[in-house]
């Protein structure tokens, strides 16, 4: 009996160590819940980080091939040239056209698409309608060289698109998504010159894009600087939606 009111003291001083303990632990528990949470976003943007590395490794590999395909298509043809031969009179020299004869003319690059192009639009320039068998029968004499240039620039465009750049897309709004396409979809929208955004704009108005390149060229706005003055008919535009040529939400994209 003398020592009860001590026992009382210790118990419950035990009592509060326990509940000292169980108040501290689960301080302990909530820091390293955080530490937890921290690594994993750390984890999360460190991922991120390396895909964007190995998705920059291909894409940038992939321009590359595009403009090494580029600089080698090449085109030959004939030109008029005026031959002139001396003709003698006396003791005076003359010079007189007298026939014509063909120079062979060789061009590369951007250059065969341009000359490619102004030959196709004499024929488009005939008529509003039949533009796409005018652009298959061109196409055709270039198929060898155009082919290869819109599979890798079709292949480019596709890999931007279902690339997943986030680590958890779920918890990204489709804006962020797209604003980082748009961003790469605009460095391809850069090297294409303005007879190769022409070729592209009817080689997706006909069978050979319609069906499934045409919708990144709307999706991503990849005719955004095309020469429209080029394009004999106002009618052959419309058959594109208007966000092919005008980005949408420019002032999120900043582009």
């Amino acid at each position: 009996d003398m020592f009860g009111s001590v026992n009382a003291i210790f118990s419950g001083l035990a009592l509060s160590g326990i509940v000292l303990s169980i108040l501290l632990q689960r301080k302990e528990l909530r820091l390293q819940r955080q530490e937890l949470k921290d690594t994993r976003r750390e984890f999360a943007i460190q991922n991120e980080t390396l895909k964007i590395q190995r998705f920059e490794n291909t894409f940038f590999s992939l321009l590359n091939q595009h403009h090494q395909i580029v600089n080698a298509i090449d085109f030959r043809y004939y030109k008029n040239k005026e031959k002139r031969i001396k003709i003698r009179s006396g003791h005076k020299v003359s010079r007189k056209n007298t026939e014509e004869e063909k120079e062979i003319v060789e061009i590369y690059g951007r250059d065969v698409f341009r000359y490619r192009y102004n030959r196709m639009k004499k024929d488009l320039d005939k008529g509003e309608n039949g533009f796409e068998q005018i652009y298959l029968n061109h196409y055709k004499e270039a198929q060898t060289d155009f082919g290869h240039y819109f599979r890798n620039l079709y292949r480019i465009i596709k890999i931007v698109d279902e690339t997943s750049f986030f680590y958890d897309e779920n918890n990204v709004s489709e804006t962020e998504i797209y604003t980082i396409k748009y961003k790469y979809s605009s460095i391809i929208r850069a090297q294409i010159s303005d007879f190769e955004l022409l070729w592209l704009f009817y080689n997706c108005l006909t069978i050979n894009g319609k069906e499934k390149f045409k919708g990144y060229i709307e999706h991503y706005s990849l005719l955004k600087n095309i020469p429209k003055d080029l394009v004999p008919y106002e009618s052959h535009l419309n058959l594109y939606e208007i966000r092919a040529f005008n980005p949408p939400a420019k002032q999120l994209l900043n582009a």
